[in-house]
């Protein structure tokens, strides 16, 4: 979540205008709303264990905005997808 304006660095107000500077805020919030939306889909997706779609959305998420959340939901379906593939090999190997 921003915390100050890009431009001038004042505290953000949640206001999509900056009180200081004029800037106008709001492209970035709706890319901070964007981003929150498909890493909640991507935490979604996991528990349903659709490892692909969710590493799709995270990497959307983070495409988007930098999220520790969204970095671990990927690596999480990253490791699910590779554990799967491994258990298939494994299974055409006996």
């Amino acid at each position: 979540m921003m915390e100050r304006c890009p431009v001038c660095r004042a505290r953000f107000k949640q206001d999509p205008v900056c009180s200081r500077c004029g800037a106008d805020l709001s492209s970035l919030l709706a890319i901070e709303t964007e981003a929150a939306a498909l890493e909640r889909q991507a935490v979604v997706l996991l528990g349903v264990g659709q490892w692909i779609e969710a590493r799709q959305a995270a990497d959307r998420a983070l495409a988007l905005q930098h999220s520790p959340l969204a970095l671990a939901v990927r690596e999480f379906a990253r490791r699910e997808l590779l554990d799967r593939e491994t258990g298939l090999i494994e299974r055409l190997l006996q």
